[in-house]
């Protein structure tokens, strides 16, 4: 077994060589479609098309401001914007079904109404009900840019309260929480729907598309017909395992992205008319609703929806038996969203970033990172330090890069900036708990070679930061109490799931402060040792426990007040928008989308948002199953490069836990680590910290990123040797050339 095993290892990296050099530096190889959704697909500017810009009667002028004018119907409380800039005018609702629209009257009602709700009944039975099919009470009172509404579903006994105003990026829109009342114990608020045809199309009527957040970022295109069955739903943030309990695994199944930035667009004539919405409060119980058009209407629509209360299933006997039932208490969280407008050439994900960047910008969220070094790019090299294999009735420790050996291989490397992890530093390495102090396995050396160590790579513009899991509590370890220390399910089981090939529990906010305050007081007494903080930053999880209960939008609070309290030098793995502004750096970031067919196009929405502002590395390319299209898509949307490296070869950890890092000898990888870096610094180290002002796919298959200081990447996807205005880009390669003074 161990013999296959070893020449299975081989093999791959075989495999994975032939795979770099076939492509990136020259030799012939065969290219992806540039036509799939994997890519970006060719745009031009068409205006030969018509929508509905007139304003009926029952729209009176609320709001005027510089650049907009606010309408309103105060009868379904539909709004229209008109943009001065240019004239457009946006429809938050459809004002009239024509013979085409394939329409139900529920359908109908949800189009024409301004707000809808579904409720559950005492069965925890949920139906949707709209202003236009439902008896309600709609009191409108004018406010400072805008209006104030409450309205009341009088059937089933609730109300809400909702402020719209005009503002000068667009328009706002805010649901209090306290305003919502229950007065009919037999109905509970499950989902508030706002606003869900707010710029909706027809078929394929309009040029145009809808953006979401997946990944790098998605296109759906509009069309007559789409290959989606039913209504796509994303929910911000992830799903949370305080509502499921656990999480599928299986190592085979790469899991979809988790929308991390609470944000969508849409598209109406490219480079003529968009916008984006922007959620600012209660994205973590909202979620993106997506229609295209050919599933159960002909529009194509996208909104966000806010959830209260959810049904689920409760176990009463070990058999499986239960019952249905609703959460005892709603989700406590104020809703603000923001309708962002843009126009002419903003008028596409570029622009569409570029604006979210500015708004996080203007918020704080976003900060520049000063590096430096300007005159080369960073690399991550994740180094595993320790690991423990079983022998017998005990564990004993494994040595598998020691802190001096990692010191070797950084000065062989000789790169400049490196992002430098250790995971697995904690005594008995990567599957133990970590400990409170800042205490190194024995085997790898001390506290005092470690901090040598993080000043070197300091004084060579790089960074050393431990890698550490503040939620996860290992399966079978030390380090916590199973009472005291674990967050529960609604169900009442305590949460699981499984993270770099180890079963875990999950620990609730108390632990996790306790522990990351212990550890970091002692941390950030050597200055140049950070930590790279995993799971933390994107799973993000309601606790159930009695008497300890807490939901997701607190949890988000309370995460950002304990490293705030304790902050120093700080990376984050794929963190979601609301830890961007305590990161230094940005881990594993996606380089493509989650696949979805009904998508028409990936493109790099979060790297042009966080472009100019903060490094961002890849996932590591030695585990990457086509090197040679992962390499070039970095080059594309500016990503650096990762490495996950080992001084012992694969085999000496394979009875372990870190058995998934199948490659990572850095004698096989020496060569592949220094061409890459060679070939991207030369590509990328002219644009450092500069922010992606355009990007134009120039024929399929050819795009050109262009940044603020006029430089651009010029990135061939396809076979064939191709040339762009004097500049030659070889197959399956990449240029650089300046286009601006």
């Amino acid at each position: 077994m161990d013999k296959l095993k070893r020449f299975t290892q081989a093999f791959i990296i075989i495999c994975l060589v032939l795979s770099l050099f076939g492509g990136v530096f020259g030799v012939s190889a065969q290219g992806d479609n540039p036509s799939a959704n994997q890519f970006t697909q060719m745009d031009s500017i068409n205006t030969d098309w018509v929508i509905d810009q007139t304003i009926p009667e029952s729209y009176q002028k609320t709001a005027e401001n510089d650049t907009y004018l606010l309408y309103l119907d105060y009868t379904t409380f539909g709004f229209k914007v008109v943009d001065k800039r240019s004239g457009y005018v946006w429809h938050s609702s459809l004002d009239e079904k024509l013979e085409e629209d394939k329409l139900n009257k529920s359908w109908e009602a949800f189009a024409k109404s301004g707000i809808s709700i579904n409720y559950l009944d005492s069965k925890a039975a949920s139906k949707r009900i709209s202003i236009m099919n439902a008896e309600h009470e709609l009191i409108v009172t004018p406010i400072d840019m805008g209006v104030e509404c409450k309205l009341t579903f009088t059937d089933f006994g609730i109300s809400l309260s909702m402020i719209l105003k005009l503002e000068p990026d667009g328009v706002s829109i805010e649901v209090p929480f306290d305003l919502i009342q229950e007065t009919n114990p037999a109905f509970r608020l499950a989902v508030l729907h706002l606003y869900p045809f707010f710029g909706a199309t027809r078929g394929g009527s309009v040029p145009g598309y809808m953006f979401i957040p997946d990944g790098a970022g998605s296109l759906i295109r509009f069309a007559d017909t789409t290959k989606a069955r039913n209504m796509l739903y994303y929910r911000y943030y992830g799903q949370d395992l305080g509502m499921l309990g656990s999480v599928p695994w299986d190592p085979s199944v790469n899991p979809p992205y988790i929308i991390s930035l609470p944000v969508f667009g849409m598209v109406h004539g490219y480079k003529q008319n968009a916008f984006i919405t922007v959620i600012e409060e209660g994205a973590s119980y909202a979620e993106i609703q997506a229609h295209p058009s050919g599933i159960l209407t002909n529009f194509n629509f996208i909104y966000n929806a806010f959830i209260y209360n959810q049904s689920y299933f409760q176990p009463t006997n070990r058999a499986g038996a239960g019952v249905t039932t609703i959460q005892q208490q709603p989700n406590r969280y104020d809703v603000k969203m923001h309708y962002r407008f843009l126009t002419q050439d903003e008028s596409d994900y570029v622009g569409m970033a570029q604006n979210y960047q500015r708004y996080l910008v203007d918020k704080g969220i976003l900060k520049k990172t000063v590096q430096s070094d300007m005159e080369n790019i960073g690399i991550r090299l994740e180094f595993l330090g320790a690991e423990k294999e079983k022998v017998l009735l005990w564990t004993r420790s494994i040595p598998v890069t020691t802190i001096s050996q990692m010191e070797g291989i950084l000065k062989d490397l000789q790169v400049h900036n490196p992002e430098v992890i250790y995971y697995g530093w904690q005594p008995q390495g990567a599957a133990s708990m970590p400990p409170r102090s800042l205490k190194i396995d024995n085997s790898l050396g001390s506290s005092e070679e470690l901090l040598t160590l993080a000043n070197s790579i300091f004084a060579n513009g790089g960074n050393l930061y431990l890698y550490y899991d503040p939620q996860a509590a290992l399966i079978g370890e030390g380090g916590y109490s199973k009472r005291y220390d674990l967050a529960m399910s609604i169900t009442i089981v305590e949460l699981f799931g499984y993270h770099r090939g180890k079963p875990n529990n999950y620990l609730n906010v108390d632990a996790i402060s306790s522990n990351y305050s212990s550890l970091t007081q002692d941390v950030w007494n050597y200055e140049t040792i950070g930590l790279a903080l995993d799971e933390i930053g994107y799973n993000l999880y309601s606790d159930f426990k009695s008497g300890n209960f807490i939901n997701r939008e607190s949890t988000i609070q309370r995460y950002r007040e304990i490293i705030a309290e304790n902050y120093n030098s700080l990376a984050f793995y794929s963190p979601n928008a609301y830890m961007f502004d305590f990161m230094k750096a940005y881990f594993d970031m996606p380089v493509s989308n989650s696949g979805y067919i009904y998508t028409t196009d990936m493109v790099p929405f979060l790297q042009i948002v966080l472009a100019g502002y903060v490094p961002f590395y890849g996932k590591a390319l030695n585990f990457s199953s086509d090197v040679k299209m992962d390499l070039l898509k970095h080059v594309d949307f500016g990503v650096y490069p990762s490495y996950f490296l080992t001084h012992e070869p694969t085999a000496r950890f394979l009875k372990t836990n870190s058995n998934w890092i199948y490659t990572s000898g850095y004698e096989q990888w020496e060569e592949e680590v220094k061409a890459t870096y060679s070939w991207m610094n030369a590509l990328l180290a002219p644009v450092i910290g500069e922010e992606i002002v355009a990007r134009e796919v120039l024929q399929p298959g050819v795009v050109a990123t262009t940044y603020a200081n006029g430089k651009q990447v010029l990135v061939n996807y396809t076979n064939q040797t191709v040339q762009i205005e004097g500049t030659t880009v070889n197959a399956l390669d990449a240029a650089l050339r300046e286009v601006l003074p």
